[in-house]
């Protein structure tokens, strides 16, 4: 079999490459575009879900803010890893079925989905670290 038959198994190791090294890049090098301090972000959070929930207990109409988001470089970044990051599973998938060798279609699945997994998982925990954060200056807040 002539490596020119391996296109699709080839391209999706090179789209997972790609997005699993942007995806690591943005997670260490990160935020590209300028961010509001974590203090700032914090006490803001944290004075509107106080001055939120005295307003609720007090009877209160609690205002609904609708918030819309900006693209940044770092939105784009965002859109970009799970983007090619499915690319690159999809052309497993399309490689599998034109049984181009196992380790290429295995190995362009896996960097996709590392990519995806690893953009994933990093947000979410920031997520969780980040509420934690938020209820522990809330709960220091209440008690002083």
């Amino acid at each position: 079999m002539g490596s020119k038959n391996l296109k699709f198994g080839y391209i999706g190791i090179a789209l997972g490459s790609i997005a699993l090294l942007l995806a690591l890049v943005s997670f260490w090098a990160g935020p590209i575009s300028p961010q509001p301090t974590l203090e700032t972000l914090v006490a803001e959070k944290a004075a509107s879900i106080r001055s939120a929930a005295l307003d609720a207990l007090s009877g209160k109409e609690v205002v609904s803010e609708t918030y819309k988001t900006q693209w940044t470089i770092d939105k784009v970044i965002d859109v970009i890893i799970p983007l090619l990051g499915g690319l690159a599973v999809i052309l497993a998938v399309v490689s599998f079925t034109q049984k181009e060798p196992s380790r290429i279609t295995g190995g362009a699945a896996a960097l996709g989905l590392s990519a995806i997994a690893f953009q994933f998982i990093a947000m979410y925990v920031m997520a969780i670290l980040f509420v934690f954060l938020v209820i522990s200056v809330i709960g220091t807040l209440g008690s002083g």
